[in-house]
């Protein structure tokens, strides 16, 4: 049946959104930019011009790319607010956008830091061109190519979608299918995906080689032409303005002669001939003035090849199904089957099924080291083991490159001991026995009743990723973790909304005070957020999801802006104290954050006495040699440098004599145990900060102090600043301006006593 679908070719492809080909350049240098321009200005492809769209950074790449998909090519820096941002945004691009089909060629003026053979085997590029290798005349081949091919990926990709429509389409309608009501139902169907307007329609002519165009039946019609299925050609033209008859008339007795497609500005008339098998030829006619692209012409030539009186080429609908719910690499069912199958699945009998998911470990290293072909071969025959090992499933698809998915009913799911034995056993390949590293999980739908399937396929997905980040290797998951994973989900898109609309964020303020005295020396500025529903959630919530999907900037360019108010705030009271706010690796690498505190400083907007950045131990020595010079850069502009949660990281001595700091902040923990019954190694412990402090001349804060006695000993230890509830909790600045006014008042009586 493979002639079904040979096709003839397009005179053109274009998606009908595209006026112009987007190029996205992402590059952190406006000259190399501008260079980028001048390249590619007066450069097009079929006919269309290509448009560059210029931003500076990954983070403002991925907004951009998250709120449109008509970017075909994105040229990418590879080292930009960090040494790896570029390649953060390709595992943006493809596992959180989702965008598997987008061109990103990667570009760097450094090939050193990040190796070209290795970026390429890891990360899913196109190419990766040394800037300097990177002349005119090659830009543009390497933009036309990859343009090419992000043509077909995405006819392809659409043409599939249309694929699954038209197989979905029938199996809605009963066994003994109406054909006319078929084509129909599917007709309309197609007339949305190609955006037909309201006052056009599409028609269907199918005529023997014996008969005369003008008696040629219609046999499907839609929107303002229904009411000609069962009539003839020449009842079309009754139907037509006048002035648009002749025009008509002319383009449809040319297309059947010539046997071609035939577009005018207002219409479309397309010609398919399956005379060769059905002795039939089949005249489209669409009333619309927008031009039909390539994927457009496979949906309603397939259309066409399935209308044949009685639907007597079943065979065809089988190779359509193929097409649309079969992954070509193994021969079984896909991903998007399987959902259709459970969706089509009462919710009574799907809540008694278990969902398990076998993954492939280090499948990329494998396919890196034996080849595409020979992984392939790995997992084809990975899934044959799972499949006769748990004969008891009642569904089975590829649920991605590295895993199948198996649906039992829930009483027949295999147990934790039998999956674990199956990890443990060798499978059958190519006459041999070769041992396999996998992950399994197991998911009742029944714990996931208030979920549609596509949210509990995604959670499941989720929830074998934490297992694995975790060393988990057969683990079921319950009710809770899924309930866990689905609230960070609907935290990140609650953040990403609030953080477009600058909404609900607010700074509290934590006193620095002196132990002996309680006496006001500073604050520490920390972000809340509250949601819609007017309830608080907690940053340990929603920093880390930020952090992990890109949205770091966004926060810390958030807190900056948000400090600055709170010190111009305290100061315009009278109160000249420095604010502290906490930083992450990434921010403090990037230009956005260190061009706007030198802004801040240099416009005089603040004193940089009055700001403190706050960084933890893990986060200054991780990466030493990058961060320690930036944070240097900005002491030496009179800004401060707290080295938080000391203690907990791995500083090696080293470090610590060249450690870019002004203050370290002695970890909570510590403070802690001071009030444990056996406190000596506390003890110890805050006595050794305290001679390194001494010794390399920090200043030192003790934070979570929350007793006297935790008090007592960090003065008996020579400490004499501290942050904790003991002495205030975190406040709104309103609040924290009441509180200095208060402390004021008591130490002036206190004076004047």
């Amino acid at each position: 049946m493979s002639e079904l679908f040979e096709f003839s070719e397009p005179e053109d492809f274009s998606p009908a959104s595209l006026d112009s080909w987007k190029v996205l350049s992402v590059e952190d240098d406006p000259a190399y930019q501008d260079v980028l321009e001048l390249a590619l200005q007066g450069l097009q492809y079929q006919q269309r011009d290509i448009e560059l769209i210029k931003v500076g950074s990954a983070a403002a790449a991925a907004n951009i790319l998250s709120a449109r998909d008509d970017i075909s090519v994105i040229l990418l820096d590879v080292i930009m607010e960090t040494d790896d941002a570029g390649l953060f945004l390709i595992e943006t691009i493809r596992n959180v956008i989702g965008n598997s089909i987008i061109r990103i060629v990667l570009l760097t003026g450094q090939p050193g830091i990040v190796p070209r053979n290795e970026t390429i085997y890891e990360h899913d590029i196109a190419e990766y061109w040394n800037k300097t290798d990177l002349d005119a005349d090659k830009l543009k081949s390497v933009v036309v190519s990859n343009l090419r091919t992000w043509q077909t990926s995405y006819q392809l990709q659409v043409a599939k979608r249309g694929l699954q429509m038209i197989v979905d389409s029938s199996r809605s309608l009963t066994p003994k299918q109406d054909n006319k009501e078929f084509a129909n139902t599917v007709l309309e169907a197609i007339t949305r995906v190609i955006n037909v307007p309201q006052s056009g329609g599409i028609t269907c002519i199918v005529k023997s080689n014996a008969e005369s165009v003008e008696l040629a039946p219609i046999v499907a019609a839609s929107k303002r032409f229904k009411a000609l299925i069962e009539g003839r050609l020449e009842s079309l033209f009754d139907l037509l303005p006048m002035k648009q008859q002749l025009r008509v008339k002319t383009a449809i007795y040319s297309t059947w002669q010539n046997q071609n497609h035939t577009f005018d500005s207002e219409f479309s008339i397309l010609y398919f001939d399956t005379s060769e098998y059905d002795n039939q030829q089949y005249l489209m006619y669409v009333d619309s003035p927008f031009r039909l692209d390539t994927s457009h012409l496979k949906l309603l030539q397939v259309f066409s090849e399935n209308i044949s009186s009685g639907f007597v080429n079943q065979a065809l609908m089988n190779r359509l199904s193929e097409l649309a719910y079969l992954d070509n690499a193994t021969g079984m069912h896909n991903r998007n089957w399987l959902a259709r199958e459970l969706n089509q699945q009462t919710a009574r009998y799907r809540n008694q099924s278990t969902l398990a998911l076998f993954r492939l470990r280090n499948y990329d290293s494998t396919e890196m080291m034996v080849g595409h072909a020979y992984a392939t071969n790995i997992l084809k025959a990975f899934g044959d083991a799972i499949q006769s090992h748990f004969p008891d499933h009642y569904l089975c698809a590829v649920w991605d490159q590295e895993t199948i998915a198996l649906v039992f009913k829930s009483e027949l799911q295999p147990q934790i001991k039998a999956l674990e034995a199956f990890r443990a056993e060798p499978i059958q390949m190519d006459h041999l026995d070769i041992q396999l590293q996998s992950q399994i999980g197991l998911l009742d739908f029944s714990d996931m009743s208030s979920y549609n399937v596509n949210q509990v396929l995604v959670l499941a997905n989720q929830a074998l990723n934490k297992a694995k980040t975790y060393g988990e290797l057969v683990v079921k998951f319950d009710d809770a973790m899924m309930q866990r994973l689905a609230r960070r989900t609907q935290i990140l898109t609650d953040l990403k909304q609030a953080l477009i609309n600058k909404d609900g964020f607010f700074m509290v303020l934590q006193p620095k005070v002196k132990l002996t005295t309680g006496e006001p020396v500073g604050f520490e500025a920390l972000l809340r957020w509250r949601t819609q529903d007017g309830s608080l959630c907690p940053p340990g919530e929603f920093i880390p999801i930020a952090e992990a999907s890109g949205l770091s900037l966004e926060i810390a360019e958030l807190v900056l802006h948000k400090t600055i108010a709170a010190i111009q705030a305290l100061t315009t009271a009278g109160y000249h104290l420095p604010v502290s706010f906490n930083l992450a690796n990434s921010d403090i690498t990037n230009p956005v954050i260190f061009n706007g505190i030198h802004h801040y400083i240099d416009n005089q907007i603040v004193s940089p006495d009055l700001v403190d950045i706050e960084v933890t131990e893990s986060q200054s020595t991780q990466d030493y040699t990058v961060i320690n010079p930036i944070l240097r850069k900005l002491i030496d502009k009179g800004v401060g440098v707290s080295i938080d949660d000391f203690g907990t990281g791995y500083s090696s001595l080293s470090q610590l004599t060249e450690l870019a700091a002004t203050t370290i902040k002695v970890d909570q923990k510590f403070v802690s145990d001071l009030s444990a019954q056996n406190n000596g190694n506390a003890l110890h412990i805050i006595q050794m900060i305290n001679k390194l402090a001494e010794r390399f001349k920090f200043n030192m804060i003790a934070e979570g102090v929350e007793t006297e006695e935790q008090r007592q000993l960090l003065i008996d230890n020579n400490y004499c600043t501290a942050q904790g509830y003991l002495f205030a909790k975190p406040m709104p600045v309103e609040d924290a301006l009441i509180w200095l006014r208060e402390k004021s008042l008591i130490k002036n009586r206190s004076d004047s006593d």
